[in-house]
């Protein structure tokens, strides 16, 4: 049972490490909504806002997508984020592929 244990926790412990080092880290959605659309302005046909949480910081955020990449997007699930606050995106591992999101503001 400590053997296993011990596994376990070294394969967790691995796992962390690989993931710390390609520079991403859990983010949170906090936040996401459609933009909706109209005749006005059909250019928010594919237009989100989203709310990210990474550590403490919220960023909020506006991506272009298709449907297909925002499919399994719901609030409270979290995603693999790495924020470069140079260019002022995320990169986001989701479901549906790598997402860039533009940040507009940053809390925290």
């Amino acid at each position: 049972m400590k053997k296993g244990l011990a596994a376990l926790s070294l394969m967790a412990l691995v796992a962390i490490l690989a993931f710390a080092q390609d520079g991403y880290q859990p983010a949170r959605v906090v936040a996401f909504e459609k933009v909706a659309s109209s005749p006005q302005h059909p250019e928010n046909a594919d237009k989100y806002k989203i709310s990210m949480q990474v550590g403490s910081i919220f960023y909020k955020c506006e991506a272009r997508g298709s449907v297909a990449t925002f499919n399994d997007w719901t609030t409270g699930k979290e995603y693999p984020a790495r924020v470069d606050e140079k260019a002022k995106t995320i990169q986001v591992k989701g479901p549906g592929g790598d997402v860039t999101l533009n940040i507009t503001g940053k809390k925290g």
